[in-house]
């Protein structure tokens, strides 16, 4: 299973990479408004996927879209921009959740890396939190329960093609996400 979720999403996820903004931290240039907008887009994402795979995997664990509120709330950004995509995204099975969750939860490692740049972007200095970007290695051990429990289960070919379509339909709305929440398009964070 988890084999076949990283090859059948690896081209969808290098292309996200590079719409991401995330970049910009990376490489120090990011400005205040580009990092809300950051923070809006991921905070879309995470909290309707997170929503839906709790339906199908009571056991799930994630905060990604807790402390991206908490983010945004400090930075004085409305989120509630949000409920305009929740019909854009729904999980109808266990194996959907499960695809779901292995785009969300394995974002931390990325997300650990961004993490130690945010510090050194000056337009960033004296933010509230950061929560989301914060070096908080909890996301890593959420992957790491969740990987050992999909190495441990035996998933039959139809089980394993339905997760990872849903994992590729997860990375297609994350993109969607960024394309719809543009500064130029309906979304504002100033």
């Amino acid at each position: 299973m988890l084999n076949n979720l990283r090859d059948s999403t690896k081209k969808l996820h290098e292309d996200l990479e590079k719409e991401n903004l995330a970049g910009q931290i990376i490489s120090n240039d990011i400005s205040l408004e580009n990092y809300k907008l950051l923070l809006l887009q991921n905070y879309i994402s995470y909290k309707i996927t997170e929503d839906e795979i709790v339906k199908f995997i009571p056991t799930y664990k994630s905060d990604k879209s807790e402390k991206l509120a908490k983010d945004l709330e400090g930075l004085e950004v409305d989120a509630s921009i949000y409920k305009e995509f929740k019909p854009e995204f729904a999980l109808n099975s266990y194996e959907e959740a499960l695809g779901a969750a292995y785009v969300v939860l394995g974002s931390a490692l990325g997300g650990m890396y961004i993490s130690k740049e945010v510090p050194n972007c000056r337009s960033l200095q004296g933010i509230p939190g950061p929560h989301f970007f914060s070096r908080d290695r909890d996301g890593v051990k959420s992957w790491n329960t969740f990987v050992k429990e999909l190495k441990s289960k035996e998933f039959t070919e139809i089980q394993i093609k339905e997760a990872s379509g849903k994992a590729k339909e997860t990375f297609e709305f994350f993109g969607l996400i960024i394309k719809e929440t543009s500064l130029d398009k309906k979304c504002s964070v100033q």
